[in-house]
């Protein structure tokens, strides 16, 4: 059997390296990115890299849905909506209700369709509990670990991650647990 190498385009490594990436003197960034296009045009097409549809990100003031009048954050990842989809709003809201909070009390932001981190949103919106769904801490460009419905210490404030809530859809069994265990933690954050 004989031992086959495979190749990556140099686009996608100086992609891999882009924050770490170091410059020699007098070359420019821009530079090794052409030179990288250059090179990935020359290669067979069966070693271009497959484009994955990107997904607009807004940049620019932090967009949120409810008041944030008792300082709950709500951090979701659904690129296919501005806020939540409708399904999963539905669930949301009544998440909300059996913890005695409406959408009023909360700020609900999704970062899949806006660019910006933990600390950008907490600038905006200082928040006592920071509740983020189907969430990676690398999204928000924080370093801790994604333990799903482990409270995370931050400051003042206490973070945890859980599972999408599509995944807690419906009447299935794997459903309930998942709505049982994210019901044991909010017990005991709001002393319900």
């Amino acid at each position: 059997m004989q031992d086959q190498k495979t190749i990556l385009p140099a686009s996608v490594l100086v992609s891999l390296y882009k924050d770490t990436l170091v410059l020699p003197d007098g070359e420019k960034k821009t530079e090794i990115i052409n030179k990288a296009e250059e090179i990935e045009a020359q290669l067979p097409a069966e070693n271009k890299p497959i484009e994955k549809p990107k997904v607009k990100k807004l940049v620019g003031p932090l967009k949120h849905l409810g008041d944030h009048h008792k300082k709950i954050l709500v951090i979701v990842n659904d690129p296919n909506s501005v806020y939540l989809n409708e399904t999963d709003f539905i669930l949301l809201t009544s998440i909300l209700n059996a913890c005695k909070l409406t959408i009023a009390d909360i700020a609900l932001v999704n970062i899949g369709n806006q660019e910006t981190s933990l600390h950008q949103i907490l600038e905006t919106l200082p928040s006592k509990i920071i509740m983020c769904f189907n969430v990676e801490s690398s999204e928000l460009k924080i370093k801790l670990p994604n333990t799903p419905y482990k409270v995370n210490e931050l400051g003042e404030s206490v973070l945890f991650f859980s599972k999408a809530l599509s995944t807690m859809q419906g009447t299935g069994v794997e459903a309930k647990q998942e709505k049982g265990t994210l019901w044991i933690l909010l017990k005991k954050l709001f002393a319900l």
